[in-house]
């Protein structure tokens, strides 16, 4: 479920932009560098990784000292 804007963001970004970018390179209707799709996947890693990370109690609602 949607919380904060950075849960939408991640959905639009992990989810319709960057597999877009990649399915268009596929096709041959986009031409990027190596780098720049390098980049891309290293984004969508970071996405991932924030989202299956441990949750600080500040997130969680938790007052845990």
């Amino acid at each position: 479920m949607l919380k904060n804007h950075r849960d939408l963001l991640s959905i639009l970004l992990g989810v319709v932009v960057l597999p877009a970018i990649w399915i268009l390179q596929g096709l041959g209707f986009l031409t990027l560098p190596g780098e720049v799709i390098g980049a891309t996947i290293a984004g969508e890693t970071l996405i991932i990784q924030f989202y299956f990370r441990k949750a600080t109690s500040q997130e969680t609602g938790g007052n845990n000292q």
